[in-house]
């Protein structure tokens, strides 16, 4: 079972932040975290995409396997969509089917609603079952890819998590300076 805690959101969306829960090793993404239905449930809690109340129901649904392996390719589907965007290549045909795919069967089950003073998609309340993670993160996503963030994506030169560069230069390279960054300025110091 993954524990979940601030270092696993350090990418400045949410999506991104999915999108990287997969640990990496010199660009191999072979450490899956989302190792069961839980895993899934306390991410999603975490991230703010699944509200208690919701999760509480979601570790009580059936489909759990079935919903955790769709989350799963959603998530590598829309990672290998967007780091060929990063890096200015076609993406992959089956990647690029597989997250429209996700995107049209969100809109399928969305409504619009408010929340104060502004309007707001969501996941339709009948449709609230085993899928909302992924019908949520795929309506994010959506979102993301048509607002001027896009840009400002990029991926940590030594691993494969994505993160928006907020910073004025633009100059980010690494997730976190903490992990990433720290052993790749280990790795210069070794070779001097």
């Amino acid at each position: 079972m993954t524990t979940w805690n601030e270092t696993d959101f350090v990418a400045g969306d949410v999506v991104l932040d999915f999108l990287n829960t997969v640990g990496d090793h010199d660009k191999q993404r072979a450490i899956e975290k989302l190792t069961c239905w839980k895993d899934a449930l306390d991410w999603a809690a975490r991230a703010g995409v699944v509200d208690a109340a919701e999760a509480g129901q979601l570790a009580a649904t059936s489909g759990q396997s079935l919903a955790l392996a769709l989350l799963r390719e959603f998530r590598e589907a829309a990672f290998g969509l967007l780091s060929a965007f990063i890096k200015g290549v076609e993406p992959p045909s089956d990647a690029k089917r597989a997250v429209e795919a996700s995107v049209h069967d969100a809109m399928d089950v969305t409504i619009m609603g408010s929340t104060g003073r502004q309007l707001a998609w969501d996941v339709a309340p009948e449709h609230q079952g085993p899928d909302l993670i992924r019908h949520r993160l795929a309506l994010r996503l959506f979102h993301l890819t048509a607002s001027p963030q896009m840009s400002k994506i990029k991926e940590c030169k030594r691993c494969t998590w994505l993160f928006i560069d907020h910073g004025r230069g633009n100059g980010r390279v690494w997730c976190k300076m903490a992990g990433c960054g720290n052993r790749a300025k280990m790795e210069r110091f070794r070779a001097t």
